[in-house]
């Protein structure tokens, strides 16, 4: 079960660098994409790189919203398949055993076995960031989180909160959870 997590805390789901499980929803089609490189602007506004050859880049572009979803570890075989075939050719939800459930702001579903979920509008006027970088900026419309996985001050502290880092290739790593000496 989700609970809401207050805007102005919504940037720790994704500060630390975690891979990210980009969700759309375009002509009637959900999909999901593996994307390594998201990244908090400020507190209500995040940056990502979408390549422009892939399908979500289109239903980005085209609905101007989308889904930040953050896997934990348990869900490294999604991420490597997601990353690796196409929306076009298969439903990644059904073939890849995630659930889709619906989110509270946008028409892009939020996935059920994510640990964190940022529903996102893109910000007009960055047409110039997609078509050079393939970067959107996008305004955090609503965020959730998994109950209990935030301790004081809504910082990550739970284990079952470790979430995938992308190292190259197909190397991820896991963070430890341990504070530094």
């Amino acid at each position: 079960m989700k609970k809401t997590l207050p805007l102005e805390h919504a940037y720790r789901l994704i500060n630390h660098g975690p891979v990210t499980l980009l969700t759309t929803h375009y002509r009637g089609r959900r999909n999901v994409c593996t994307i390594a490189w998201a990244m908090p602007v400020d507190a209500a506004v995040v940056a990502v790189v979408v390549s422009a050859g892939n399908y979500s880049f289109r239903a980005v572009r085209e609905t101007g919203e989308f889904v930040l979803n953050i896997p934990g570890r348990g869900l490294l075989g999604a991420v490597l398949g997601c990353g690796s075939v196409s929306g076009e050719a298969c439903d990644k939800f059904r073939r890849f055993g995630l659930t889709p459930i619906k989110a509270r702001k946008v028409k892009a579903p939020r996935i059920a076995e994510c640990i964190g979920h940022l529903e996102c509008r893109v910000i007009p006027g960055h047409g110039k960031l997609a078509r050079e970088h393939d970067l959107f900026l996008a305004r955090v419309e609503a965020a959730a989180v998994e109950r209990g996985l935030f301790g004081a001050q809504w910082k990550i502290d739970e284990p079952r909160a470790r979430t995938l880092h992308h190292l190259g290739g197909t190397a991820f790593g896991v963070l430890s959870g341990r504070r530094p000496r």
